[in-house]
Formats: C-alpha cells, structure tokens, sequence
C-alpha cells in the first residue's frame, strides 16, 4: 500500500466521523425545527471554511433520512436567490431506492450549508401526467425544473417524461415565494414519440433590451431549441410554435441536454451553457455565446452550436485530484448571477460510486476577453487577498482539460521563483495583477488564468487556485500544495 492509497483511507476514516458529528448536529437541529418551526435556524452555523460534508453520504441516503440531505441526492438544479436566500429546485432522485415525485427543493443563507426542505408538490400534476399516460406510458418523476423570478412572481417550470423517449412535457407552476403553496398552471408545451424535439430541461431568458421571454429546452437526439413565450402568462406566444434550434452535437443522436442561459451585462453577452455526454460518466459542460438570447450562440473558436459540430471551451468534466477518489457525471448545471457575483451549481457522481450525486456550487469567473471558467474547488466564501509571485511559486497539482469526454487527472507540477516550470517541459510562467500566465510549448500556447484563495475539500486545508482557458480553448485548473505526494 502506498502513501496516496493510505492518506485516502485516513481521509475517508476522518470523514465517516465529521458526517456522524454532522448527522448529529442535523438530527438536533432538526427536533429544535419540530418544536419552533419549518425553518431551521441556519443562522446558528458556526463560521468555518469546512463545512463538515462528507462526499460520501451512503449512511444517510434513505428517504427517511431526507432531512439530512442537505447537498446530497441532487440532479439537475436550478438556483433562485430570492431576498436573502438562495434555493434550489431539482430532479427527484434518491440514492438506493425510488425518489418520491415532486421537485426537490433546498434552501441555504450562503451557499455553503443546505437544508432539504422537503419537495414543492405532492404528486405529479394532473395535465403533465395526463400527457404521459395518454401516450400509452408511465412516469414516476419530475425532472430538470427550473425557477426565476418575474415581477413578484416565481415561475416554477418543471419536466415529467418518459426515459429513452421524446414523450415529454414541460409545465409551469407559479407562487408567489419559493416556500408556495404553488399553483399549477398546466403545460407550456409537450412532445410525442413522433415529435422532433423532446420537451424536457426548460430554462427561460428575459432580454434585457426589449422584454421578449424566451425559453430553452430539448434533450439528446435533435438538440436545443428556443421558443418564444407570453411574458404575461409564461407560456408560449404562439401556442403552436415549437421554436428553433440553437445547439446540436456533431453526429445525430449524440447526447447535449441540460440548457441554461446567463446573461452578462457587462459584456452585454448572453451565455449558453450545455451539457453532453452520459450522466453517470462523461458529463461535460460546454459554452457558447451570442448578442441576443434566441441565438444564434457562438463557441471559442466561433462555430455556430446549431452547426452540429463539436464545441468548445468545455468548462466542467469529469476530474481527479490526489487524495480522493474524483467526480464524475459532473454537468447539467444552474448558473446565477449575484450583483457582481457569479456562481455554477450542478451536481456531480462520486467515483468510487458513481450512483452518489452531490450539490457542487463554485464561483464563476470570466476571462479578459470574456468567457466563463470555474474555480476548481467547491464554493466556502473563503477571503479573497491580493497575491504576490512569491505566493505562488512551489508545489502545485495541475488539470490541463482534455478536448474530449475523457477524465482529467491532475499532474505535479512546480512554479520555480526563475519563471521556470519544473514538470512540464518547454514552460513558463509570470504573474501579473490578477492573471498567472503560462507560456507553454515555448509559447506555442498560452493560457491566462485568475488567481483566488480557495479551500482545499480533497485535503482540509486552505490554498490558492488558478483557473483559467488556453489559446486552444482548453481549461486549465490549478492548486496549490505543500509538496507532492511521497516527499
């Protein structure tokens, strides 16, 4: 047994304990919440960096434990700040046996602590299920919802479908708080087994110049389409339009789902974030972006996405850093902004079982010349200080994103105080304001990346990160450690 294998079953040992002191503190909390209320008082949390998870959460994964779930069983969220909270609505799913039909939701005051609040509906509304059972079909669950604000409204669209098939249909539900009650509004739109596009993972956009509303939505054979919708009602404008497409993948029948769209108002840009490959492995996020909502979306090297061919920059995939197993099926994502804040939430599957589905929230950062990259460990609203050349020169673990669906390992590598780079050849590296860059293959390539203070979830500790793209329109991730590993 090596070093590495022995440092991770110590983590892991240390981690079964932090979850039972969490399980604990949550059981607590939850027999205060039965005698004073609904809500917990998540105002009491302690203040750390660590927020006391453990990615394995097996122990808990029961329906009779969903109190507990916190960050855990989520697939597919949507993210809503409203006031002084965020919430976030997802996929019903469970680890280890059958989720119960509803929309997930979940509350936290700072992104970091989460507290399962249980699901928004009792059962699948009444117009969605009617649509499935009409075609001949059964569906158990509510998919891929997602929530925004309008006026003092909160519209709720959600999607309830058959697997492996276009019979879809995507509703709304409408209140006038995250907390409900709701009230169901019927179907936006819906699909057969004979219909083109699947109408399934909506996401709506406001344009910013002129009000239009528009939805995104679609999932794996055809690609994404947009529609235009009523801003009044929240449904289509025209009730026979079923939109057009904005993004496909470059062979028919290859996987992209899971649209979502943010708009930038100081780059006046809206963003187009799609995921592709499997869930369960190969999950991977890619970007596009255009002047206007509808489209048409450009990727980095200014391909359109409805082209049918492969896109890029992909900023999330499957990874491993040392001393933890890795994520996979890391995609499908929310994004929000937040005054001058960006964040990216989604879950990701826990490689060492890979049925495991985690809530991953980071910050969203963005380019000199304007696309989005993710900081490469989990959010914990770490300070952010300035940085000098000397803080980063040492040890660092490094991810140099594949242009593929593979998984990304990390490599050591050393930022010499020379400019030098030891572990990579033909490679340098300066450091100015903010931005690290690395001149890589004698400056055949460059990648420009943000500096920031981070917590390291994989070893307990704080550090410093960089994450950034490559004039090949790859991601590069970075942090930094106290020495490699066997030293």
């Amino acid at each position: 047994m090596n070093s590495m294998d022995m440092a991770l079953i110590l983590k892991n040992f240390y981690g079964r304990m932090k979850q039972l002191i969490c399980m604990l503190i949550a059981i607590a909390m939850l027999l205060v919440c039965a005698c004073e209320g609904d809500e917990p008082e998540e105002e009491n949390i302690p203040d750390t960096y660590d927020p006391g998870y453990d990615d394995d959460y097996t122990s808990i994964a029961g329906i009779e434990n969903s109190g507990l779930w916190g960050p855990y069983n989520l697939h597919d969220p949507s993210i809503l700040k409203f006031e002084n909270e965020y919430h976030i609505f997802s996929t019903d799913v469970m680890y280890g046996g059958t989720a119960r039909a509803g929309i997930m939701r979940r509350k936290s005051s700072d992104l970091v602590q989460w507290f399962f609040k249980g699901w928004v509906f009792d059962e699948i509304p009444d117009d969605a299920l009617a649509h499935i059972t009409g075609q001949g079909e059964t569906a158990e669950n509510i998919w891929a919802p997602y929530a925004l604000m309008i006026g003092d409204q909160v519209r709720l669209y959600y999607s309830v479908s058959v697997f492996g098939k276009n019979i879809s249909a995507i509703g709304l539900a409408t209140s006038d708080s995250p907390y409900g009650p709701w009230e169901d509004q019927g179907i936006v739109i819906s699909t057969t087994q004979s219909s083109t596009v699947n109408a399934i993972d909506p996401a709506v956009i406001v344009n910013e110049s002129n009000g239009k509303h528009w939805m995104a939505y679609g999932s794996y054979w055809s690609g994404i389409y947009i529609v235009e919708l009523d801003p009044a009602t929240g449904k289509r404008l025209d009730p026979g339009d079923m939109g057009h497409k904005i993004a496909a993948r470059e062979y028919s029948g290859a996987s992209i789902e899971g649209p979502e769209i943010l708009y930038h108002p100081g780059l006046h840009k809206y963003y187009l974030f799609v995921s592709y490959g499997w869930l369960e492995d190969s999950y991977n996020v890619r970007v596009g972006r255009s002047d206007n909502p509808e489209g048409p979306y450009y990727d980095y090297f200014g391909n359109d996405m409805a082209a049918s061919v492969e896109n890029y920059p992909i900023i999330t995939a499957q990874y491993r850093f040392s001393n933890h197993p890795g994520w996979q099926g890391f995609g499908h994502c929310g994004v929000m902004r937040d005054g001058d804040n960006y964040y990216y939430v989604s879950q990701a599957r826990l490689s060492s079982n890979i049925y495991l589905m985690d809530l991953h929230v980071r910050r969203m950062l963005w380019t000199e010349d304007g696309w989005p990259v993710i900081t490469p460990e989990r959010y914990v609203n770490v300070p952010q200080s300035g940085k000098t050349s000397g803080d980063l020169a040492g040890s660092w673990e490094y991810i140099y994103f594949e242009k593929t669906e593979s998984r990304n390992f990390s490599t050591f590598i050393e930022l010499m105080e020379d400019g030098s780079i030891s572990g990579m050849d033909n490679t340098s590296w300066s450091f100015t304001g903010d931005i690290l860059r690395l001149s890589i293959a004698d400056g055949a390539t460059l990648a420009d990346a943000y500096v920031s203070d981070e917590w390291d979830w994989e070893n307990d500790t704080l550090t410093i990160c960089f994450s950034g793209l490559s004039d090949e329109g790859r991601t590069i991730w970075g942090k930094k450690i106290k020495a490699k590993p066997n030293e």
